[in-house]
């Protein structure tokens, strides 16, 4: 009963938080560092026994043990108060302590005074209670509710009856229903128990206003904290923890860390954690082989003894406990599965260290013998996995050993033909190790020793060398000694009894001896062949032996062939355009020597001496080793040239080639009209105009001759008049005649003249007006002293002069008749004055044509335009007199004739008379 008196009392005594004695701390140096202990504050004489303890100004906090420290870094430039709150963990009765920080002054009857003040000043604050310390309630608080928790009031209370009122988180923002407040007196109340980890502080606002609304004070801020009570127990973060390490670790390694969570208030000893191992599981002969950092939740090793072959799981069962591991904490416990990795701690050793084998020579790329081995480690690891070498006995690079994927076995391979009379016995000492370098143990690798027995096969003829190697000059004599290749008996060493035959020779060009394995040349050998390769040329050669079984064998005889200088620079192309309207007035003459270095590039390009008019009109520039530019001395006129030109190489070596050069207008300053500036042809639109009209001329040529073998009666003979000018006039509207066309006698054409082509006078079959089929004649068009185009010269626009209908033009001056029918298309040769020009120059001509259409048309369309109506035109044959006389500037047909005349037309022609009297 005594004891529960007592215990009433002190209920009853701090049934509200006491406010103890403030605390006067000093700092000599206004700028504090983060976590930088300030001073140390006796908290025993506030409360006995401390379940929380906590700050209301977030730059300082305080540790159980009473020292006060700062959360950031500050600088303090005058006074700082701040409250610490402490709660009893058996009574829960909270009590605070008022801190004063201030700067260390250097007198201290200074430090009395201001001490002195600034009590005075809090107690007058207190006395007010308009702005009283931030009060705090304890989470999980039983009542009886609603319970008293503070108070606000202003001292204009002696001037006006005020009544009080609080707003904010808890009044009238959610979450509601926590506090109230009595308007007359200003106590604020809680109504029900409040959790710290869902709501940790509230947020109010005070007013006091007069009846009438009158407001003498601004509002007060007001910030209640729950207190944290330790009513949550630490919990891992995982049910069950999974780490690993390495078999003989050191003692102290550590490989892995706890993590838990609180989730009462973080620093504050509800959630001060501390970590312990409770068991082991299986047990060890070293006793406890792990430990743990108690406050860190670190893994470490205790011992180096770890063996994964002894043991390669531990389950660990841990602790965490709150109240920095007091027994009155709140705990829980997990687990932690521990994994001994593997190291390559264990050497690998041969089950058998001597072996003895049987192999045939001559073969390769045989498995001779497996080599299994026995590791400890684990398997399908580097730490297990075998890497096999041979370290004595296989100086020819004969062996090879793998390590078989599956079985981890060694495999000893052949890869090369052993030699019984060579090495009849070879022994190998071959030794093993792991992928990864060997830890915790000195021992030193392991090996194994391997007899090879190598066994006698008959085997077939070797040459000697296996590759032979020729060297001779390209071009040499058919029937020329290039050397001899024999083959020997690999057990007799003798070339006795052995035939040779060729088994490759692609381009045919050597024999061998079938007795003596001599080689001869067959052909020329050409360096330039698509058989050479890098200047070799290779021939199989096959040796069979001359008796039953007949073994054989093959070698290789590589030909290497110099260089002769047997080609000459050749032009790639000689069809080239000059553009007259170009902006480059030269070719590009490129050549090409199949030949190597001397015997070829660069080249010397020259024009000939004679005749003196090449080098006159024509010189050579720019000599670029394989390219030269050729362009004219002066303008030279459009046409086509032929320019001879000599390539030589380094040698002196070469020929007169010529060069088929055009100069002519290029449309797009590029390319001749109708080709393309390589100097093929291109069928642009007057070589379309072209030949339509030439097959519109065949078509006219076989409609006359129809006409003149169907037609009746003879066709009266024109009367030619030789003048100046030999023109005709022709008839070409008489529908007439009857029979008489059918007689060729009438056409005065004798059978000799009959397919001969512009060499004759042949009756024209054509249209006057257009000039189709009119007999042409085509005059020389070389200038005196010239021997034709072989020389440069060229068939100029000046010595052809094309009209329409082929009617002499007099400013020109010259006359000149064009013969325009099919033959000229499709013929391949051409008579010009008694000079037959090939289809080249048939076809430069034509090129000329039809450059100059366009301009012919134009030309007869203003000579059209420019005759008068009155001019009287001369022609050389007109035919019968007319019955009306010449018709001329002062004719009247009136007076001449009647127009009875009329009456005697054809029905076509009455027609068109009847049309014209009635207009």
């Amino acid at each position: 009963m005594a004891a529960l008196i007592i215990l009433l009392l002190m209920l009853t005594d701090f049934g509200e938080a006491s406010i103890n004695k403030p605390v006067v701390v000093t700092v000599q140096d206004p700028n504090i560092k983060e976590n930088q202990k300030i001073s140390k504050v006796d908290l025993k004489h506030c409360c006995k026994d401390i379940s929380q303890v906590s700050t209301d100004d977030p730059d300082f906090g305080v540790k159980p043990d009473g020292y006060l420290f700062a959360t950031r870094a500050l600088r303090i430039s005058e006074q700082r108060s701040f409250n610490i709150n402490l709660q009893d963990s058996l009574t829960l009765v909270c009590c605070t302590i008022q801190v004063h920080l201030l700067i260390q002054p250097n007198l201290q009857h200074e430090l009395k005074e201001l001490v002195r003040a600034k009590r005075a000043v809090l107690l007058r604050r207190q006395k007010r209670r308009w702005r009283p310390l931030p009060f705090s309630i304890t989470e999980n608080d039983i009542g009886p509710f609603p319970k008293y928790v503070q108070t606000i009031r202003s001292e204009y209370e002696q001037n006006y009856t005020l009544f009080y009122k609080i707003t904010g988180e808890g009044v009238d923002r959610p979450p509601l229903g926590f506090f109230r407040i009595e308007p007359e007196t200003g106590k604020i109340f809680v109504l029900r128990t409040v959790d710290r980890e869902e709501y940790p502080s509230f947020s109010l606002t005070g007013t006091a206003k007069t009846k009438e609304g009158f407001v003498p004070e601004y509002p007060l801020s007001l910030t209640v904290k729950v207190n944290d009570v330790n009513d949550n127990i630490p919990t891992f973060n995982e049910e069950t923890f999974v780490a690993k390490v390495a078999e003989g670790s050191p003692v102290g390694t550590s490989f892995f860390k706890l993590t838990a969570t609180d989730l009462d208030e973080p620093n504050t000893l509800n959630t001060l954690l501390r970590y312990k191992i409770l068991s082991q599981e299986p047990g060890s002969k070293f006793g406890q082989l792990f430990s743990v950092d108690e406050r860190t939740g670190e893994l470490k090793t205790k011992t180096d003894k770890l063996d994964r072959e002894e043991q390669d799981t531990y389950t660990l069962t841990v602790e965490v406990r709150d109240m920095e591991g007091k027994p009155y904490g709140l705990f829980s416990t997990g687990t932690v599965v521990v994994h001994v990795a593997d190291v390559n701690d264990h050497t690998p050793t041969f089950k058998t260290n001597k072996y003895m084998v049987w192999a045939n020579e001559s073969v390769s790329d045989v498995m001779i013998l497996r080599m299994p081995i026995d590791d400890e480690d684990m398997k399908d690891t580097n730490a297990s996995r075998a890497v096999f070498t041979i370290v004595n006995g296989d100086n020819d690079g004969n062996f090879k050993v793998i390590t078989d994927p599956k079985t981890n076995e060694g495999l000893l391979y052949i890869v090369k033909p052993l030699d019984c009379e060579k090495t009849p016995k070879i022994p190998l000492e071959i030794a093993v190790e792991n992928a990864v370098p060997l830890t915790g143990s000195s021992a030193s690798r392991q090996t194994a020793s391997v007899m090879v027995n190598v066994a006698n096969v008959d085997e077939g003829p070797e040459f000697e060398p296996a590759v032979k190697q020729i060297w001779t000059k390209e071009n040499v004599e058919i029937g020329h000694l290039l050397d001899s290749y024999v083959a020997k008996d690999p057990e007799t060493r003798s070339s006795d009894g052995i035939r040779y035959r060729k088994l490759s020779d692609p381009a045919g060009w050597v024999s061998i001896d079938s007795q003596t394995g001599e080689i001869r040349t067959t052909a020329v050998l050409d360096r330039e062949s698509e058989f050479v390769k890098n200047n070799k040329y290779n021939v199989t050669v096959l040796a069979i032996e001359d008796r039953a079984p007949g073994r054989t064998g093959t070698g290789t005889v590589v030909i290497n062939l110099d260089d002769v200088n047997d080609h000459i620079p050749l032009i790639h192309n000689n069809q080239l355009y000059i553009c007259e309207n170009g902006q480059r007035q030269f070719v590009n003459v490129s050549a090409e020597d199949s030949d190597i270095a001397p015997n070829s590039a660069p080249f010397t390009f020259l024009l000939p001496d004679e005749p003196p008019e090449i080098k006159n009109k024509w010189t050579i520039t720019n000599q670029m080793g394989t390219y030269a530019f050729v362009k004219p001395v002066n303008k030279l006129p459009p046409g086509y040239y032929e320019v001879p030109v000599t390539i030589q190489d380094q040698q002196h070596q070469g020929k007169e080639q010529t060069l088929k050069i055009t100069i002519c207008e290029c449309p797009n300053n590029i390319n001749c009209a109708g080709r393309l500036a390589s100097g093929s042809a291109v069928l642009g639109g007057m070589g379309i105009l072209v030949m339509l009209l030439a097959a519109l001329l065949l078509l006219c040529l076989l409609l006359a001759a129809v006409a003149l073998y169907c037609g009746g009666g003879k066709v009266p003979q024109p009367v030619t008049h030789t003048g100046q000018y030999q023109q005709n006039l022709l008839v070409s509207n008489d529908e007439g005649g009857g029979q008489q066309d059918k007689n060729l006698d009438a056409l005065d054409i004798t059978l000799h003249q009959k397919g001969q082509f512009a060499t004759e006078n042949v009756p024209p079959l054509g249209n006057q007006e257009t000039g189709f089929g009119q007999q042409t004649q085509i005059p020389s068009v070389y200038g005196s002293g010239v021997q034709g185009p072989h020389f440069g010269t060229t068939i100029t626009d000046e010595m052809v002069n094309i009209t329409g209908g082929g009617i002499y033009d007099e400013s020109v001056g010259t006359h000149h008749t064009l013969h325009l029918q099919n033959d000229m298309m499709h013929q391949d040769l051409t008579t010009m004055d008694g000079y037959r020009l090939d289809r080249r120059n048939s076809h430069h001509l034509m090129d000329l044509l039809r450059s100059r259409v366009d301009q012919v048309y134009e030309d007869e369309e203003l000579r059209d335009q420019a005759i008068h109506g009155d001019l009287v035109h001369d022609y050389r044959y007109e035919g019968a007199p007319s019955v009306n006389g010449s018709v001329g500037c002062c004719s009247d047909v009136r007076e001449n004739m009647g127009q009875d005349y009329l009456n005697d037309l054809g029905p076509k022609f009455g027609t068109l008379a009847s049309m014209s009297l009635k207009r």
